[in-house]
This record gives structure tokens, sequence and C-alpha cells, in this order.
């Protein structure tokens, strides 16, 4: 009975989350002064972003995304679990590759795999703005990272890396393929919307494809991909992604989350530390989300099994010719566990002289957050508690 009320103490201990608010002004975020700016919108989802040295950070009623400023990576959470203290997930862009489709299956495998360079050995700027409706509320707020030269450390050298740690040395090819991919223009665009966005893609022969932004809890992120190296008219293009589902900062909860897959025959979970022996990664089997253009890999709770996080993208991207003509092709993922994440490469077909829009998002499940409000969750956690305590006196008392 004893063991039973240290047990029942310690499991308070374990409920029991540090909140705080975000701060502004001269208040810290993770240990980094912080300046917020201006202008709060008046839509569903109050919505603000803010900068320091390292990051900028966008903030609504439902999902904080802390954008890294040295190269496109993208940690969001929870706004109400203050650093992601109990579910955190990251997606960041770490590799663009040409490959040649040898089995024709329109996915990238790593034996196909011609030139590839990741990204984070090229300098990258970021800027940010707001969209004002005319009654001057924001409605969006957006991020742009832009892809220029090779980066440079201080001491001069080139081809220094970083993000090194979230990229298994398969990923690294030669100094050469940073060179090739030198002049290719590349942009990531994300925005989040204060209300719900449809969107709708169009080309030239009138096929479009529509979707569906959530409002204050989705962040969409536009690739944009030009002046591209092609071998020849055949070769292909693909962007890889690194997704983690187990950041939460406090390290007790880091293995709660696992990622799912939804595909055509199947759905895989797994988590980050999981290494496939292959190097060919999965064929493309990815189902669409109830009949739309969407397709996506959730973050899952172990515990209920519920979707609390996602990543997700459109089966269709568009084409810009040289000429003005523009052309919808197919998206098609494959994907990878690599033991540092889950590998999930986006392949594009060939556009030649061309440029190519592609529109990928990340997320979160609206209400499906942790409870961390201490005023009134671990308040009910407490006396859940102590009841239970006060049973199991109870009971050793009869007993005597």
């Amino acid at each position: 009975m004893f063991a039973l009320l240290v047990l029942s103490v310690l499991a308070l201990g374990v409920l029991a989350f540090p909140v705080s608010a975000h701060g502004d002004g001269d208040n810290d975020h993770m240990g980094m002064p912080i300046t917020p700016f201006p202008g709060m919108p008046g839509g569903d989802h109050m919505t603000d972003y803010m900068m320091d040295d390292e990051a900028i950070w966008i903030n609504s009623d439902v999902i904080t995304v802390m954008a890294v400023k040295e190269m496109p990576v993208f940690h969001f959470w929870y706004n109400n679990d203050i650093n992601g203290s109990m579910a955190r997930f990251m997606m960041a862009y770490t590799m663009i590759t040409e490959f040649n489709d040898t089995n024709d299956d329109g996915a990238f495998q790593y034996n196909e795999l011609l030139y590839a360079a990741p990204l984070g050995a090229y300098e990258w700027t970021i800027q940010t703005g707001e969209i004002l409706n005319d009654n001057g509320d924001v409605t969006e707020i957006w991020l742009k990272y832009t892809k220029s030269g090779i980066h440079v450390d201080d001491e001069g050298e080139e081809h220094e890396m970083h993000g090194m740690d979230m990229m298994a040395p398969i990923y690294c090819n030669s100094s050469d393929d940073i060179d090739r991919f030198e002049n290719v223009t590349l942009q990531f665009w994300a925005h989040i919307y204060t209300n719900d966005y449809v969107g709708n893609i169009t080309a030239s022969d009138g096929t479009n494809a529509l979707y569906t932004i959530e409002g204050g809890s989705e962040l969409k992120v536009d690739i944009e991909i030009g002046n591209f190296p092609f071998t020849n008219n055949n070769t292909r293009v693909a962007i890889q992604t690194m997704l983690r589902e187990n950041m939460a900062m406090n390290h007790m909860l880091q293995q709660t989350h696992m990622y799912r897959t939804h595909e055509r025959t199947r759905n895989v979970t797994g988590i980050s530390q999981m290494d496939w022996t292959s190097n060919y990664g999965n064929e493309s089997r990815f189902e669409d989300i109830m009949e739309s253009h969407m397709q996506e890999i959730e973050f899952v709770d172990t515990t209920t099994g519920n979707e609390q996080g996602y990543y997700r993208w459109m089966n269709k991207a568009i084409i810009n010719h040289v000429g003005g003509e523009t052309e919808m092709v197919n998206v098609t993922a494959s994907y990878n566990p690599t033991g540092m994440g889950l590998s999930v490469f986006l392949a594009y077909p060939n556009f030649n002289n061309g440029s190519l829009v592609h529109d990928p998002s990340i997320g979160l499940v609206e209400g499906a957050g942790p409870i961390v409000n201490m005023s009134g969750s671990f308040v009910i956690l407490t006396s859940v508690a102590v009841i239970a305590i006060i049973g199991i006196a109870a009971v050793v008392i009869k007993r005597r």
C-alpha cells in the first residue's frame, strides 16, 4: 500500500507541466530575447509573428510555428503547450536531387539517384510580411525562404552545411553536386491564414484542383523551383523533406508520438528512430484524402491513436513553361525511415527551362491538443489522485 501511495504521488509529478504565456517585449522565448511585430488580426484565429536572432515565430490561438533562419526548417506545436513540452513536431527541407526514373513509377528511389545536394550547403534569406483586408485586419501572415549561393563559413571555406544533425551520411553526395545546383532558384513560401482558405490551381487547358487550408492551424508552403540543370528531357527532380514526430521538450514524453502513412493498400506506423536497411525506400502508394487532391502523413498520439499533427501535400503541381503556358502534373511521393527521421521525397516531372510550383503544408488538428491548463486540468488530475490515495488509505484502515 505504501508503494501505491508513492506511485500515486509520482504520477502527479509526471502529469504536472509548467505553463507560461508567450513572451513579448523584454521576455524570453526558449532562453532567447524576442521582439514582437505589430498588427494583431481580427479573424477567427488571432495570429501574430515575431523574430529573434535565430528564428521567426508565428503564433495563432491554435499553433506556434518556429522557422529556423539558417535553412528551411519548421518546428510546430500547440500554442497552449508552451515550447512543445508534450507534443512538438518538425518538418525540414533538406535536399534537392535529380534522378532517372528507371522503374517508371514516378517516385524517387535511392538507386535512381543521379545528383544530390544538401540544402544546408547554400545561403538562405528569409523575409516576412502580412496581408490586410479592406478593414485593416490581418488575413494572412507569410514568410519566405529564398536560396542564394553556396554557404561560406566564417573562415571562408565553402560547402559548410547547416542541419547535418538531420541528415544521414547517405544524403551527402559530392561537392560537385553542390556546385551543380548553385544556380537553381528555390523558394519555400509559407502562409498561415486567420480563416479557412480555399485555393484553386488552374492550368492553361482548364484543368484545375481545389484545396482548403485550415485557418489558424495549418501552414501552407509553396515550393517554387526554377533554372534546374536537367541532364536530359527524361530525368526528374525531387525535394527531400525530413519529418520528426517526437520532438517534445519534455524528454519523458518524446516517445509518445508516431507517424502514420495513408497508403492505398496499408497504413504504416513508426518513429523517427526506425531505420530501414533498404536504400530504395517505399514505392508510391499514398491514397488521396476523402477523394480530394491531398495526401498526408499523420503524427499520432501513441496512447489514444488520435491524429494531432500532419504533413500534407497536393498530388498535383503546376509547371510554368517558357512562353507562358501552364501545365498541371502529378506529384509522386516516396519515403524511407532513416533512423534520424522519416525521409519523404516529393518527386516532380521534368520542366525543362520552365519552373514548377507545388503546395505541401504542415498543421495541427484543432481541438486535439494536450490538456495543459494548470488552473483547470491539473486541479482535476490532482483531485482524482487524492481521491485514489484516500481510497487506498481507507482500505488500509479497514483491514487493520
